[in-house]
């Protein structure tokens, strides 16, 4: 039984008393003789009934010319259903919405009387808030298709909603979406493993805080309730390490001010559980993490663990990397102690390890993963060495897996189906060990291959083979090999190309254009085939995105007769209309950044555009983070040290995420954010 059903007949009946009640004009009060009551009746009865579908019910504001449609999802767990419905009934035609995969729910206002009933009535189970157009058309048309909606999901057959996807699959998702930057991708794969069960609350709260970490969101971090819980159960390094992150973003003022006395004060204050990650190996963690541990067993005089921070330092040539006020500081500490508590030289040579360091010296014995054949060999074989060389992250101290490029691909390519397919667990730390620098042009394509064999086409799936394909083409690959790749790409163009999903597709065309080309009519031929669908329901394009697929139908000799959209439609304000705002777009590839701000420019000239790609905090990155008015962060590969510096600097709440790592997932994030930012202000 659905929650909504064990919820009794008066229970639906105040609230729906309360929903058309003041702040509600679209059926005032539930008023019998109310004249326009007839377009809510529908609504209301299905709530009524019990009917096994979304609850939907309208709101017309009565402060202001705006109208909504607000979505219930009938359990917690369906946010990911709810939405995937509301986009195949809605889609771009009716609903204007800022992420690229999905619609995603709405943090409801206590303060308002509908809203707060919906608080009440639905408890934690998500809302979507549906805005269309002013126009009384606009407003018939998305009821009409949510009432089809409703109707269609309670007339099949019960079922479940759910297809279970295994587990390791879904984690591999997980790490591979976080990876390519595919931020609304990693949170439906979050809601899926959710679902699913098997994985405990703490392992979910471990993936949740990788997440945050990587967007950069430092003080939700601090501010889980479950975080105590983390902390008890020794977590992973990687989380570990978030959890530390998260407390030097609180201490980051003060020690820029070499303010050391404040930035302890606020270490007491924010870090209490630091002391119990004390134990962690810092061969692998950022600069602010080390600055943490090193602040942190300072002030509680921990000297055999300062010792062995300072060694591990020193031993990895760290030192420039760290704040000089705390390591200073830190050295200062430790050799007073010494002179304090002997006579005699202390040994250069580092402390005894400590029991945790032991055991991973032990299981490094039994079976070595020190590189990445190793690492593939253990993930491969399903060892639970090779799974933890991939929870903690040990392959962060090897060189990048381009320097075995031919080994590794070959390795890939002559595994049997059954290993193919558990290597896949692999390919988030392949591409973020391989980032922007040197690319392992074989190996991505052999993943490539994998992806292709094994229907890997969900929304996380292809931000990570965008990633990939981006990797392949950066290396040069020869006529032969580019013909093949791209072939590849648009053999099942036709499960995954769609407007609903165009940036995807058109980041693809885009990198086309921005790679080295050493056979064109392949280019041309996969452009094609992965633009024409676009145009073909070009009707169904945001405008930005249809702005993008005409320029790059242009600069590749595709040739597409692309029309503008007639009227504003119900996408919301056409970008050409929104007001001057500041906008910063952040990306490592600086290519993508170039091409974004050409096209904002040319959308909305209004806009101030600035671009960062910064790998860690500056002067000038605080300044642009300040002054900006909408924030866009492009994830993939990015640092915590830059992207938690800007949201830690950020005056403004209009900050989004692209869900990948192509130019036009960047453009639609952007303009998404700077439509809601020109909303708030008018």
């Amino acid at each position: 039984m659905t929650q909504a059903r064990q919820q009794t007949r008066e229970d639906v009946e105040v609230f729906l008393q309360r929903f058309f009640g003041p702040g509600n004009r679209a059926w005032p009060g539930m008023d019998p003789e109310y004249r326009y009551k007839d377009r809510s009746i529908p609504f209301v009865e299905a709530l009524q009934r019990g009917d096994d579908a979304p609850i939907v019910l309208p709101r017309a504001y009565t402060d202001r010319d705006r109208f909504a449609m607000y979505v219930i999802a009938r359990d917690q767990g369906d946010r990911s259903n709810t939405a995937e419905l509301i986009r195949a009934f809605a889609g771009p035609t009716y609903v204007a919405y800022e992420e690229q995969i999905g619609i995603q729910p709405v943090r409801l206002d206590a303060d308002d009387p509908v809203e707060r009933a919906i608080l009440d009535f639905a408890g934690d189970r998500p809302t979507f808030r549906l805005d269309t157009g002013r126009t009384l058309e606009h407003r018939g048309n998305l009821a009409n298709v949510l009432l089809l909606m409703q109707k269609t999901v309670a007339s099949r057959p019960p079922r479940l909603w759910r297809v279970a996807k295994p587990i390791g699959r879904l984690l591999a998702e997980f790490d591979a979406s976080l990876a390519a930057g595919a931020e609304a991708a990693s949170s439906v794969v979050l809601d899926h493993l959710a679902a699913a069960g098997g994985v405990t609350a703490t392992n979910l709260a471990n993936l949740r805080i990788k997440r945050l970490d990587r967007l950069g969101r430092s003080r939700e971090i601090l501010s889980l309730p479950e975080l105590a819980d983390v902390v008890s159960q020794n977590p992973p390094a990687p989380v570990k390490e978030a959890i530390l992150n998260a407390v030097y973003a609180a201490l980051e003022g003060p020690l820029a001010e070499n303010d050391l006395s404040a930035a302890q004060e606020l270490l007491v204050e924010r870090g209490r559980f630091v002391p119990d990650l004390l134990d962690i190996d810092v061969s692998s963690l950022g600069s602010q993490a080390i600055t943490v541990l090193l602040m942190a067993v300072t002030v509680l005089d921990d000297v055999p663990t300062l010792h062995r921070l300072v060694e591990a330092v020193q031993h990895g040539n760290r030192a420039d990397e760290l704040s000089p006020l705390v390591w200073d500081d830190s050295r200062r500490a430790l050799q007073g102690r010494y002179e304090e508590t002997a006579d005699t030289p202390q040994p250069s040579c580092p402390l005894e390890p400590t029991a945790a360091e032991a055991a991973q010296e032990s299981t490094a014995a039994h079976l070595p993963i020190n590189s990445w054949q190793s690492l593939l060999a253990a993930v491969t074989a399903r060892s639970s060495e090779g799974k933890l060389a991939l929870e903690n992250r040990s392959w962060l101290s090897w060189p990048s897996p381009a320097a075995d490029d031919v080994a590794l691909a070959a390795f890939l390519d002559g595994l049997e189906d059954h290993a193919a397919e558990e290597a896949w667990r692999a390919v988030g730390a392949v591409i973020d060990a391989v980032g922007y620098e040197a690319p392992a042009g074989l190996t991505a394509h052999a993943f490539i291959r994998n992806a292709v064999t094994f229907d890997r086409f969900g929304p996380g799936d292809l931000a990570v083979l965008q990633a990939l394909t981006e990797i392949a083409l950066r290396a040069a690959p020869s006529a032969r090999t580019y013909t093949e790749l791209l072939d590849e790409i648009g053999a099942e163009r036709g499960r995954w190309v769609s407007p609903e999903r165009a940036p995807i597709a058109l980041d693809f065309v885009d990198r086309l254009f921005l790679a080295a080309c050493p056979n064109a009519e392949a280019r041309s031929n996969l452009a094609y085939a992965l633009l024409e669908p676009l145009w073909l329901h070009q009707q169904r394009l945001d405008k930005a995105d249809l702005a993008f697929a005409q320029r790059l139908s242009q600069e590749l000799g595709i040739p597409f007769e692309w029309e503008p959209p007639a009227g504003d439609g119900d996408q919301g304000e056409s970008p050409s209309e929104i007001p001057p705002l500041t906008l910063l777009l952040y990306s490592l590839d600086e290519a993508v950044l170039a091409r974004c701000r050409e096209e904002i420019g040319r959308l909305a000239p209004a806009v101030k555009v600035t671009t960062a790609s910064d790998h860690v905090g500056t002067p000038q990155l605080r300044q642009k983070a300040r002054t900006a008015d909408v924030i866009v962060l492009a994830t993939r590969c990015a640092k915590h040290a830059a992207t938690g510096f800007i949201d830690q600097h950020a005056v403004t709440e209009h900050i989004g995420y692209a869900n990948g790592s192509g130019s036009a997932s960047l453009l639609r994030a952007a303009v998404d954010k700077l439509r809601a930012a020109a909303a708030v202000s008018s």
